[in-house]
């Protein structure tokens, strides 16, 4: 049992604040959203916007602050003195192995089918929510199955921010780095007038291009050549993974002094991972096509990667916090960063090789059919992995093993052993 502090709790004063803003900004950005739609519905129309973008913007808006309502609530709860007992999610029943995975392949398919259809704007929403969530909520019971998460407060604390400072911090040093990139490109150029005014009269063309065959003609080129692949390369599998790392593991960083064991300090990074693949997914999936099924059920994969990722970072957090063992936390750290560059390698070899193969049609592009099946291939391989990772990982966490020493703090819960804490032993 969790009881009230003997001292002041700052921690959920300032999440009571950090809740209740999240939830009123949110849900106040979707109404004005949906505010605007309703009384500039021409203006839309004349910059060609579906409507259906903009309602799915509100309902993820809506989701977001809807999530963080429990942690202004247990947080209030906590600060008048309410008990918690320590959250141990048992394993999911056999059949929700066959149910949880078909009705997610149901959704995708739901969605694929009728993403156009009238009326549309009534259950692409929910539609949207599930084909995101349910993987996400499959591998988090995978993943956490009987190691305890702390108290429910910890876990929704860790799980809020995944969700919402995490991908803030992130989105701002992303678009930081690529001003920088821009402004010494900029200086670049400044200092290259001729390579300016290539680059000048490519933009103006592409601007102008009547068709989809002109545009395919001058970018071709420029798809083909190395730098392009290895300038996204350099952001997407150096850069991005770096800063998504780091922010991700945000939330265990806050409470790394109430960690018990490295299985909870993994168990709140796959929680924390969870919050974050979910407000990235959805946010990344708003634009409906025909291919709205295959982008559902990509980011939903790849949110796998994330919580991974930062499960790893988690556990070794919780090494460096508990057993001194720096170096296996930079080691699990700098694993986290390789997982999620490989994947995004992998992506973008897939894609620069489709394009190439494309552009190149009639004609036979072989490095391009090989980066695509490349691209593939590691992406394959990787989800393969990760599968395989929760399934070994989880049993050998919740183990027993030697007992761990506790990090000193003012009476915040029952002090069991470490043993008690991997068996799910606290009631």
């Amino acid at each position: 049992m969790e009881t009230k502090p003997r001292s002041a709790d700052w921690r959920s004063i300032l999440l009571i604040i950090f809740g209740l803003s999240g939830t009123l900004l949110t849900i106040g950005s979707a109404i004005g959203i949906m505010i605007f739609m309703a009384a500039n519905e021409n203006f839309l129309m004349q910059l060609n916007t579906p409507a259906i973008a903009s309602i799915l913007t509100a309902s993820t808006l809506i989701t977001i602050g809807l999530l963080l309502m429990p942690l202004t609530w247990l947080s209030v709860k906590r600060l008048r003195g309410g008990e918690f007992d320590s959250l141990i999610l048992p394993p999911l029943r056999p059949w929700t192995w066959i149910a949880i995975p078909g009705l997610w392949l149901l959704v995708i398919t739901l969605a694929s089918l009728f993403h156009d259809a009238p009326g549309a704007a009534w259950y692409l929403p929910i539609l949207h929510f599930l084909s995101i969530a349910l993987p996400i909520y499959l591998v988090v019971r995978i993943a956490t199955n009987r190691i305890s998460l702390g108290s429910t407060q910890r876990a929704w604390t860790v799980f809020g921010i995944g969700m919402t400072l995490s991908p803030l911090l992130a989105v701002i040093a992303e678009i930081f780095m690529l001003g920088l990139g821009v402004l010494v490109i900029a200086v670049y150029l400044g200092f290259n007038p001729e390579t300016m005014a290539k680059v000048e009269y490519l933009i103006e063309q592409i601007d102008q291009a009547p068709d989809m065959d002109s545009l395919v003609y001058l970018l071709g080129p420029l798809l083909k050549n190395p730098l392009t692949l290895l300038t996204a390369l350099t952001f997407l599998s150096f850069l991005v993974p770096f800063i998504e790392e780091s922010a991700k593991s945000l939330g265990i960083w806050l409470v790394s002094d109430r960690l018990r064991s490295p299985a909870q300090g993994f168990a709140l990074g796959v929680l924390s991972g969870a919050g974050f693949a979910l407000a990235e997914s959805l946010s990344a999936s708003l634009t409906v096509d025909d291919t709205w099924g295959v982008t559902l059920f990509v980011r939903a994969v790849s949110g796998s990667m994330h919580m991974l990722a930062t499960g790893l970072v988690g556990w070794g957090i919780a090494y460096a916090r508990l057993e001194k063992r720096y170096f296996r936390m930079i080691g699990m750290t700098l694993l986290a960063i390789l997982l999620h560059a490989a994947w995004n390698a992998g992506a973008i070899f897939t894609i620069a090789g489709g394009a190439r193969t494309m552009f190149a049609m009639p004609d036979f592009d072989f490095v391009g059919v090989l980066l695509a099946f490349g691209g593939m291939g590691l992406l394959l391989v990787l989800m393969s992995g990760m599968i395989v990772a929760f399934f070994v990982i989880n049993p050998r966490l919740r183990t027993p093993s030697l007992p761990l020493p506790f990090p000193a703090e003012i009476g915040e819960e029952r002090r069991i052993s470490p043993l008690e804490e991997q068996d799910g032993g606290v009631e």
